[in-house]
């Protein structure tokens, strides 16, 4: 997978090299660009969890004068799994009168700090990003009842989290491009909730256990962006 993704990037870098300028030289823009994401587990996480991740990623990123450096924003968010039940009668954990309908959803959030170089102003042209911040994995259990009372219990923890990004931008327009983007990840350990072990009881109450890693990935991010 690690070649893999090497020879895309050299592939792609060797292209941006052999295109010629097609914006103002030192003219630097701001970009905002968000897409689909898939998330490949690597090491401990890609053990202990082993599951692709989906979902979706955006950033925003900002010029600092005419230097070839952007800084900015990166999110993401990847659905990790969850359950649904209705039940015919409830006075669990939740209280409520009959028809109970309790959801289980379990996601992870990424909130991440950018510094890019970005010194082409080509066609095609590649960048690269380092970036650090957090990650926040979520499972929130919410009951609907029949009289339309909700309650719901939420168990999240944050990892810190640091890494890189390198990704090219193909223009569409003088405004519009494609992006295309590969980032890595590295992490401390943290607990979260195995979505296969979720079981809700007919009176809604909800039961899980945890697991306990590092939460390591490769993200593979499509989109498309906006300069301005």
């Amino acid at each position: 997978m690690r070649a893999l993704l090497t020879s895309i990037l050299l592939a792609l870098l060797i292209t941006a090299q052999a295109q010629t300028n097609r914006i103002e030289p030192g003219r630097q823009l701001s970009t905002l660009s968000g897409g689909l994401q898939v998330g490949i587990p690597v090491g401990e996480f890609n053990t202990t969890w082993g599951r692709t991740l989906y979902g979706l990623s955006g950033n925003i990123a900002f010029p600092m004068r005419r230097l070839p450096i952007h800084f900015g924003y990166d999110f993401g968010w990847a659905r990790m799994g969850g359950e649904e039940q209705q039940s015919p009668s409830s006075g669990g954990i939740f209280g409520g009168t009959t028809g109970l309908k309790v959801e289980v959803n379990s996601n992870v959030y990424d909130h991440l700090g950018l510094l890019r170089i970005d010194p082409s102003h080509g066609k095609v042209h590649p960048y690269g990003d380092f970036l650090i911040g957090v990650r926040h994995f979520s499972t929130r259990s919410v009951a609907h009842t029949a009289d339309e009372n909700t309650a719901d219990e939420k168990t999240s923890d944050v990892v810190s989290s640091m890494g890189w990004a390198a990704g090219v931008n193909l223009t569409i327009s003088k405004n519009f491009f494609a992006d295309l983007r590969v980032e890595r990840l590295y992490t401390g350990r943290v607990s979260y909730v195995d979505v296969s072990s979720i079981a809700i009881a007919p009176d809604g109450t909800v039961t899980y256990e945890k697991l306990t890693s590092n939460v390591d990935v490769v993200n593979i991010q499509l989109g498309v962006g906006f300069r301005f």
